[in-house]
């Protein structure tokens, strides 16, 4: 075969799994090299356009590659790992992508000088597991009660074109979010809300201590006649209705048939009766305002309106959930069966035109300052603003990554300096530990360390700075004991990033060092790809396979990412 035939450059013949592997590692690094540059405070920002028209501007790693159509099994694999990146620790999917493609890098040119993919994948696994002693060796305790850290912590995650005032104004709200539901060391984030609106500047964001409802998006419904009821009730009383207020007919029965005038005027005068009976139960119970998951009827809303109380219909279930917490309402399925003590209170419910769009805002206490022995706002909704419908997108996107990040840090209780600085600390580290290693592993060791080194070249470069130099200096500092000097892209500087306030969370890191790993070590160990047609179309379901499987027929796995499958033990191929 053709493929036979062809020679490196180091005069080795060239086989087909050469190709296969060449091919793997060329769209993992195209892949990686995409968002490459997007990396860091001042990372450069990705236009993205759609056969629609659409056009998005982001520098977040997450973004661009959850709306490029990634085609190329091998691509699909680090496109994944930064899925998994985002879904389990919600940052760093720029980083772990940019890293597992430079492992991909540095294992090719090992394979060329010969080294067995075994022996890089063993050395990787070494690699990783050193860096990560590393990480926690060199991890600093943040006091989760110092705004100043968490301040630091959310300005690290905030990068692209925010300046200083903006970046401090958006962490200020994303910590006043997370202050709101924190209780200790906990933070739920199923407490919060947030609702991202056009029309207006991001500074008009704002954190309301309770549920904001967007009537368009979730089909809620004001049915009551604008000209009974005003459009503030302060304080409220809540009722809640998990169904609806309507006239149930008889289950696979849809008309009545009425054969005279008098049970016309009978069937009326029960309709009538009925919706008096739910106005006056839910009036009964002292309601100002009535949410209800289906619809109304009008003779309902009416009624309501004349005893003053404010219908709202096809509230969504979710958010049936969250106006319990925030007034203490409890939900009925039968109106009949409402009372007074499944009633709620809340500060304030308002109707209020944001932009284009109506808001149902029904504002709690604010959160207690825990000497009555209860700390935590029941629910908080985060209204963000942008000029544009991208810009307000853009910063939700921002402080729902904030959000996560200080819930990371505040349940860890510790960091690590940021700016490259731990990515030079275990480089170093790796260096020092990879002469202890016989054989070909310690190779692979070293280029685990120079892949890492990545990292703080491509914050430098997007900087401004010129990468070698700023590597070299680096170096030179680590090697002398400065193991938490990294790159302050902020004035493009080489300092103490942990002085300078540039902290990330130990979680991330460990993660990203992992996950770049076994996607770099899945890829290397590939030696040829196969198109396969499914079996099962062709075949008798109850052909007796030849194959080992797991318990319940279960390929065994390795216990790593969703695409490392075992190699099967004893099969009889």
């Amino acid at each position: 075969m053709s493929n036979r035939t062809q020679t490196r450059s180091n005069g080795r013949p060239q086989s087909r799994s050469d190709n296969a592997r060449e091919a793997n590692f060329q769209a993992g690094r195209a892949l990686s090299e995409l968002i490459r540059t997007t990396l860091g405070p001042k990372g450069m920002d990705k236009m993205i356009t759609t056969d629609e028209g659409e056009i998005l501007v982001t520098n977040n790693g997450s973004s661009i590659l959850n709306r490029i159509d990634v085609r190329h099994p091998a691509a699909s694999v680090i496109a994944e790992l930064a899925h998994q990146q985002n879904e389990r620790v919600s940052d760093g999917t720029t980083t772990v992508v940019v890293l597992a493609g430079e492992l991909l890098s540095n294992a090719e040119r090992l394979i060329e000088t010969g080294v067995h993919p075994t022996k890089i994948t063993r050395g990787y696994s070494l690699a990783a597991s050193r860096a990560v002693e590393t990480l926690e060796e060199n991890t600093v305790t943040v006091d989760p009660e110092n705004e100043t850290h968490l301040r630091d912590v959310c300005t690290t995650v905030i990068t692209g074109r925010w300046d200083e005032p903006s970046k401090n104004f958006l962490a200020d709200r994303a910590i006043e979010t997370l202050e709101a539901v924190r209780d200790g060391r906990s933070v739920n984030l199923e407490k919060v809300t947030r609702k991202s609106l056009p029309g207006g500047s991001y500074y008009d964001s704002r954190v309301v201590f309770g549920l904001a409802i967007d009537v368009a998006e979730s089909s809620t419904t004001f049915v009551s006649p604008d000209e009974y009821l005003p459009n503030v009730f302060e304080p409220a009383t809540v009722a809640i209705v998990d169904g609806q207020l309507t006239i149930e007919s008889a289950k696979g029965q849809g008309t009545v048939s009425v054969t005279s005038p008098e049970q016309l005027a009978e069937f009326r005068e029960h309709e009538q009766e009925t919706y008096r009976t739910y106005a006056d139960v839910i009036a009964g119970t002292g309601a100002d305002v009535v949410f209800c998951q289906k619809s109304i009827d009008d003779p309902v809303r009416y009624l309501l309106a004349r005893n003053g109380v404010l219908a709202v219909e096809r509230t969504r279930r979710d958010e049936l959930h969250e106006l319990e917490r925030t007034t203490g309402a409890r939900a009925v399925a039968n109106v009949t069966e409402l009372s007074s003590d499944d009633t709620g209170v809340a500060k304030r419910i308002e109707r209020e035109p944001v932009g284009s769009t109506e808001l149902a805002i029904v504002t709690a206490e604010e959160p207690s300052d825990g000497t009555d022995g209860q700390t935590g706002a029941d629910h908080v909704s985060l209204i963000l603003r942008g000029g544009t419908e991208h810009v307000a997108e853009e910063t939700k996107r921002i402080v729902d990554d904030c959000l996560l990040v200080l819930k990371l840090v505040i349940e860890e209780g510790s960091v690590l300096p940021g700016g490259g600085a731990i990515e030079m600390e275990i480089a170093r580290e790796l260096r020092e530990y990879a002469p202890t290693l016989a054989g070909h592993e310690q190779l692979a060791v070293e280029a685990f360390g120079d892949a890492l080194e990545t990292i703080p070249r491509t914050i430098a470069e997007s900087a401004g700075m010129d990468p070698i130099d700023a590597i070299a200096e680096l170096r030179t500092r680590h090697g002398n004991g400065s193991s938490s000097v990294g790159i302050d892209a902020t004035d493009s500087s080489i300092r103490d990033t942990t002085q300078a306030g540039v902290i990330e969370p130990l979680s991330i890191k460990k993660q990203a060092i992992a996950g770049a790993m076994e996607a770099a070590t899945v890829l290397i160990r590939i030696d040829d790809v196969i198109t396969a047609s499914r079996k099962d179309d062709h075949h008798d379901a109850s052909h007796d396979h030849d194959h080992d499987h797991g318990p319940g027929g279960f390929v065994e796995s390795t216990g790593g990412l969703p695409w490392a499958v075992g190699h099967s033990q004893g099969h009889s191929h």
